[in-house]
């Protein structure tokens, strides 16, 4: 069954590195476990054979029935013809994963925002670098702080391209997710917009950046909120998760304030 270019196929012929990542998610019969486009089911067995329930996601209509007539006898196992992105991951589940490259970021957002217990994918190594850069590297960016703010990404082992078939361009790695405590946001979805906006200038000075995001959104007040912040003196990628939670915070209860005391301008 050739892989079908259009899903970025690539399927895992390694089993050792099939092996490794299924250890890292330690799967008891207790767990709910979420396998994003199975393929010809490489991982799915090995994960049925330790799980409670798999749910294998498959967008790819041939493969999905190919898929439900393989495992028929698997009563644990579920295969869903659907679009993961489009789909409701479970409170509590683990995500087992090597999925299409070309969903990477979707995806892990999608992980992130759900109630997941913990995340064990196969993905491109330059993706991965992103995930876990630290502040100030080349690969930071705005994908590392949405994950840092809500999870913790631990790069595992380097992956040539000769475990996939077909061998793709790129080299993968593995990558743990596991859920963090988030920090507590005055505004959270200010916060997020922020740095949406502040990373498409990421090596900008930090206070240039945020004084034309401020003058775009908050004209009126965008004067005396930056006399009242605590901009830190670095770039945009140079700065910290917890100096951009202090920065919205201080810009949402600027806000706040203003909008308490009927200020005209704060609408």
């Amino acid at each position: 069954m050739p892989p079908l270019k259009r899903f970025g196929q690539h399927f895992l012929i390694d089993t050792r590195v099939r092996d490794q990542l299924i250890q890292l998610a330690e799967l008891t019969r207790d767990d709910t476990v979420l396998e994003v486009g199975p393929g010809l089911g490489f991982l799915t067995p090995i994960i049925a054979a330790k799980a409670g329930h798999v749910i294998a996601i498959e967008k790819d209509r041939t493969l999905a029935t190919y898929l439900r007539r393989k495992f028929s006898n698997y009563k644990n196992l579920t295969v869903m013809e659907a679009d993961a992105l489009k789909t409701r991951i479970p409170d509590n589940a683990k995500i087992v994963s090597s999925p299409p490259y070309n969903i990477s970021s979707k995806l892990v957002l999608l992980i992130l925002d759900s109630r997941f217990a913990l995340a064990a994918l196969l993905l491109q190594k330059e993706f991965v670098d992103r995930l876990t850069a630290p502040s100030g590297s080349r690969d930071y960016g705005r994908l590392t702080v949405m994950l840092q703010s809500k999870g913790e990404a631990k790069f595992v082992e380097k992956i040539p391209r000769s475990a996939f078939y077909p061998k793709p361009r790129v080299d993968s790695a593995l990558v743990t997710i596991t859920p963090a405590q988030e920090p507590t946001f005055a505004d959270r979805a200010l916060f997020e917009d922020m740095v949406r906006m502040l990373f498409t200038q990421r090596r900008r000075k930090l206070k240039g950046v945020l004084t034309r995001y401020l003058k775009s959104h908050f004209p009126n007040q965008s004067e005396r909120i930056l006399q009242r912040a605590q901009v830190p003196e670095k770039r945009v990628f140079e700065t910290t998760l917890q100096e951009f939670v202090t920065l919205s915070d201080e810009i949402a209860g600027f806000l706040m304030e203003s909008s308490t005391e009927g200020d005209p301008s704060a609408n």
